[in-house]
């Protein structure tokens, strides 16, 4: 069986990585070049004197030859060629995440126990399901609903102004068929959410969206088997929509610095990075009610983590 074991960063923080490996390693070499060169001896009666190009696999590597011989004589063959090598950061992560964890640097965390042994620094690993964060799921849904209901606004304002334009109309059999047809069922929803697009509330989702988008930093949860849960504080740089899509709902394994370890009463609340979160108690109750217009609902956790719970400053989320 192999004794490697192969990581997969999907989100990786490259100046965190690069800053440990240039301290272990006394700076990082990102390339490096080597001259191969081979020599052998073989029996060819057949070859003729002069110079032989190798088969074309050998020009796909940059290899050329130079065969002389006599007649039933041993022919010398010499190739050389120059390799460069270059590291990605996915490569350069699996060397250093090799060398910690054979060097024993890396402390598990995936229990409360366990949770109860580490202290602000350690270097953790743990594995989980990734949650992401509500808040910024019920925001996203929220916008999308909204969408789906301006092209449904747009559609019944446009039925209206044809039912309108029908009652006009010169010929009875139109007018008692307009009357008859009624402004259908999603014309008090989509009053009601005409009524809310304009309200301080929308408003205040509107700003809160935009406040988490332009953060440089983003709060998303990872929760063990154990449920202990880890808020991860990571990076724009390195965060973006797909890297988000990637992580959705699936089992992964984080790599970081501890930075804050909730003790009981203790909670983070997901919404910090928005004016309504710097808010407290009032900020929070606005959250949690936030699926108020008609006919939305959206299945989500409440935005915010309590113990047992940890912070974490990620350096690779990874599978």
């Amino acid at each position: 069986m192999a004794n490697y074991r192969l990581a997969h960063p999907l989100y990786l923080d490259v100046q965190m990585m690069v800053s440990f490996l240039a301290y272990l390693e006394g700076g990082v070499y990102v390339s490096s070049e080597e001259t191969l060169q081979k020599e052998k001896m073989r029996d060819s009666a057949s070859v003729q004197a002069g110079a032989v190009r190798l088969p074309s696999l050998g020009a796909l590597l940059g290899l050329e030859a130079s065969l002389s011989a006599e007649g039933g004589v041993h022919v010398g063959e010499t190739a050389e060629t120059k390799v460069a090598r270059h590291h990605t950061a996915a490569s350069l992560f699996n060397g250093l995440y090799s060398f910690l964890r054979t060097d024993g640097a890396i402390t598990s965390l995936n229990t409360q126990e366990e949770l109860e042994t580490v202290s602000t620094g350690d270097f953790v690993e743990l594995s989980g399901r990734y949650t992401g964060n509500p808040l910024e799921e019920t925001l996203a849904v929220f916008s999308q609903f909204l969408a789906y209901m301006e092209d449904m606004a747009a559609g019944v304002e446009g039925a209206k102004a044809q039912r309108s334009s029908s009652r006009k109309s010169g010929n009875p059999q139109v007018r008692e068929s307009v009357s008859a047809e009624g402004d259908g069922q999603w014309s008090n929803i989509v009053e009601e959410f005409q009524r809310f697009n304009t309200s301080i509330e929308m408003r205040i989702l509107r700003k809160m969206k935009e406040e988490l988008e332009a953060s440089p930093i983003h709060d998303v949860v990872l929760e063990t088997s154990a449920g202990v849960k880890a808020v991860l504080t990571v990076a724009s740089d390195y965060y973006d929509s797909a890297v988000a899509e990637r992580l959705s709902s699936g089992d992964f394994v984080v790599l970081g610095k501890v930075t804050r370890i909730l003790q009981e009463g203790e909670v983070i609340d997901l919404s910090r990075r928005t004016v309504m979160g710097k808010m407290g108690e009032e900020g929070e109750s606005f959250t949690s009610s936030m699926t108020s217009l008609p006919g939305f609902k959206l299945q989500s956790g409440e935005p915010v983590v309590r113990f047992p719970a940890v912070q974490v400053l990620p350096m690779a989320i990874f599978v």
